[in-house]
């Protein structure tokens, strides 16, 4: 696991417990069924208030798809490094989840007033371009849905292309520190040559007056 994977793990978990700590809450009805209420903090919770199941294993499991998604693109490859460029996946990612989000909006339920408006509750994803009859997409929910893709797909961004180019620099470098390593053992290696030359000449020198006759 490279440190890029890391990342993906801690905002993941970070965006795993801000939903838990803010998880979505229905509230009872005049006609006694729930409708979905707001988002509210699990230590202020509403009175009679219940969690919407639902949709918090929605918003969990679309976290943790994106983080799954981008955990495994992110993987190192032969040369130690990300097959794909992190800020690239994460605008990739981010249109994909944009498109999924009006694919498939929220639609409220046509009577029940909410909290939100005078509209209905919140009742379900479905298919935009599918189905038939009167259906009236839940804007206050449509809203958070978006304002939530594109404030992950920001944080990813600036965290991740931020490592990126930390690692681009640090092997930079420690390019630069091993050419000049090499370059200082090269140059010690020619000195070391060049001294082991002179003590060779010297030597034979030495030899060749050695071996002169002497006058007598």
């Amino acid at each position: 696991m490279n440190r890029f994977q890391k990342l993906v793990l801690v905002l993941a978990a970070a965006n795993a417990v801000a939903i838990a700590l803010f998880p979505p809450y229905d509230r009872e009805s005049l006609a006694g069924t729930p409708v979905f209420d707001a988002f509210h903090p699990i230590f202020a919770a509403p009175a009679n208030g219940l969690i919407n199941a639902n949709l918090l294993y929605t918003a969990l499991f679309a976290v943790f798809a994106n983080a799954a998604v981008l955990w495994l693109a992110l993987a190192s490859g032969k040369d130690g490094r990300p097959r794909f460029d992190p800020g690239n996946l994460v605008v990739i990612l981010a249109i994909a989840n944009l498109a999924l989000v009006f694919l498939f909006p929220p639609y409220e339920t046509p009577s029940a007033a909410g909290k939100f408006g005078g509209g209905g509750g919140f009742d379900g994803f479905q298919f935009a371009l599918g189905g038939s009859g009167r259906r009236t997409i839940f804007i206050p929910l449509l809203y958070i849905e978006v304002i939530f893709a594109l404030l992950n797909a920001c944080v990813a961004w600036l965290v991740l292309r931020e490592r990126a180019v930390a690692t681009v620099m640090d092997e930079a470098i420690g390019e630069m520190i091993s050419e000049d390593e090499q370059a200082k053992a090269e140059i010690e290696a020619r000195i070391k040559q060049g001294v082991e030359d002179r003590i060779r000449e010297e030597a034979k020198a030495a030899g060749r007056a050695a071996a002169r006759p002497k006058p007598h």
